[in-house]
């Protein structure tokens, strides 16, 4: 092959390999992506405080019945309802409880992710889905999450289906259309969602620092 082939070879390669990292970009532009939230500095005023004990009075008055195990949840499931990632919220990955709430409380999320859209869209900023990082436990998964995290509780409102995380670090853009939102902001959106439903009597809020979540359980 001669020098100019070679060049023509390399600018046909060069001019190809140009085309698909284009065609890569506009394509991630398109799609959702996970934003994780570096600097997330939540006011204190929405650092909630409703303990534990405080929760656990409205779950053991709301949800259900303890599970030993995953495989007891075939006897109470005319009373709870699966939850599943849509347009309002995203379900991470579940390696400590399964998605499932009782009905008062996955409208309480629906409505927690629907006002936070709202909030976004008001100001003109990019559409984001809150993620939702634990649910309902079984006995066994608690005693499985003891084992690992120091913060996790032998008496935890997580088993009677009324309870759920959402992480306040982690978001994920859904839409390119908007205005972009700093990180930081994205928390505290978040925060006054739950300090307006928490006032209106619909839940207690418990802000986790170790474990960069709200723990939020219905109250109705």
């Amino acid at each position: 092959m001669n020098k100019i082939s070679r060049f023509s070879a390399r600018g046909s390669l060069c001019k190809t390999l140009a085309f698909v990292l284009v065609a890569i970009t506009v394509s991630s532009c398109q799609c959702s992506e996970e934003v994780k939230v570096v600097n997330s500095v939540v006011e204190g005023r929405y650092q909630f405080g409703d303990i534990n004990s405080t929760q656990l009075k409205a779950a053991t008055r709301l949800g259900i019945e303890p599970l030993e195990e995953r495989d007891d949840l075939e006897k109470v499931a005319d009373k709870l309802v699966e939850i599943k990632t849509n347009d309002m919220y995203k379900v991470d990955r579940l390696d400590y409880s399964v998605p499932y709430l009782i009905p008062s409380a996955a409208t309480l999320l629906h409505d927690i992710g629907r006002s936070f859209q709202d909030r976004l869209h008001e100001d003109g900023y990019r559409k984001h889905r809150i993620i939702v990082t634990s649910v309902l436990r079984t006995q066994e998964d608690v005693d499985r999450l003891m084992g690992k995290n120091q913060n996790a509780t032998k008496k935890s409102c997580h088993m009677y289906a009324t309870t759920f995380d959402i992480t306040y670090v982690r978001f994920e853009r859904i839409s390119m259309e908007g205005k972009p939102i700093a990180d930081s902001k994205l928390c505290n959106v978040l925060g006054a969602v739950l300090e307006k439903l928490r006032d209106e009597g619909r839940c207690f809020v418990k802000f986790e620092n170790n474990q960069h979540c709200f723990h939020i359980t219905t109250r109705s």
